[in-house]
This record gives C-alpha cells, structure tokens and sequence, in this order.
C-alpha cells in the first residue's frame, strides 16, 4: 500500500514489492500470481471491512431510521479507515469516479455491495410498512443512498479535513432522511434544523 500510494500503481513493480516485504520476487508470486492480484485482494479486504462494519447495523435491534443513520455513519467510518486503498482504486483506473463501472471492482466487493443493496432495500421497506418512511421504491432509494455514500467515500481519498468530512455527512443524513421521512418527521426534522441555526 505505500509504495502504491507514494508511485501510483502503475510504477510499482513487483520486484519492488517484493524487496519491501523482504521476500524474493518468486516467494510472493507464489502468493499473488500478478500485481493485479494483489490489487485485487487489497479491495477485497476493504470489501470485507465495509461488510463486517456496516452489516451489523442494518441487521440490529434498533428502528429503520436508526439503522439507516448507523449504517451511513459506519460505512463513512470504515472507509475514512481505509483512505489509502481508496487514492489506490483511484489511481489505478486513472478516470473520473462517475466513468468507473462496476467491471472495475472485483468480485468480492461487487458481491458485498450487492448484499448490502439487498439489506438496505429490506430495512426502507420494513419502515414503510411501518409509517416511517415515504412509499418510495426500495431499489431507488437504496441507490440513492448508495450513489451520496459514494461522493462521500471518494470525498474522503481526497480530503483529510474532519470538520469537512462531519459537514458532508450531516448534509447526507439531512438530505437523505428530509426525502423520506413522512411529512411529520420532516416538519419535525425542519423546525429543528431552524432552531439550530
């Protein structure tokens, strides 16, 4: 991760990976078979920590907004964690955060986004029925959490600041729950904001 980081992962080879580790070139291709196997187990593992860190509070005891507010705190946390990998991903496709698909990422991290959009869409549901949220379809409205999460996570590979980084997850949260939140919670929520400010 830090000569990625310090070279770009382009310009890192694997001898050099190698001497940094204090292997020979052949021990560690005996672990991964190319540079981009490493590259790959490395969002893998971050994959893995979004999961085992965001999962739990989908799956907890609290309320449908509680959860949801957890989980986007969680996810910001864990990736803020993981800054590193995140300028690494970046760098290494070389292209705008809206040009790089999902053939980018790798299988793991595609299969733990689809657990987490499956989780999230069950979560807005059960709220629905239960009057808390707005009727919205639950694949809209985990994809748009999904797409603000992004803009946040990719925010954070670039900028260090935490009084920023706070701010931009206050506004998340603000504009996210104001959208679906029954109109009790958003008068709520509205008169609140006013009294803060």
């Amino acid at each position: 991760m830090r000569l990625f980081s310090e070279k770009g992962f382009h310009n890192v080879s694997m001898q050099e990976i190698a001497a940094e580790a204090e292997f020979a070139t052949g021990t560690i291709y005996s672990f991964f078979d190319s540079k981009e196997a490493l590259y790959l187990e490395i969002m893998n593992e971050v994959a893995d920590n979004v999961l085992s860190v965001g999962q739990p509070f989908l799956d907890g005891q609290a309320d449908e907004r509680e959860k949801l507010a957890g989980f986007i705190r969680a996810s910001v946390r864990v990736f803020r964690e993981n800054s590193a990998a995140i300028r690494l991903f970046l760098r290494a496709n070389q292209r705008p955060v809206s040009q790089i698909g999902t053939t980018r990422f790798s299988k793991t991290a595609i299969k733990v986004h689809d657990t987490l959009q499956a989780r999230l869409r069950q979560v807005y549901a059960a709220g629905v029925r239960k009057g808390t949220f707005r009727a919205f379809d639950p694949r809209v409205v985990a994809l748009a959490l999904d797409a603000a999460l992004r803009a946040i996570i990719f925010s954070v590979a670039e900028d260090t600041d935490e009084t920023a980084l706070e701010q931009k997850v206050t506004d998340i949260e603000e504009l996210f729950f104001r959208g679906i939140l029954h109109d009790p919670w958003n008068r709520a929520a509205g008169s609140r904001a006013a009294a803060d400010r």
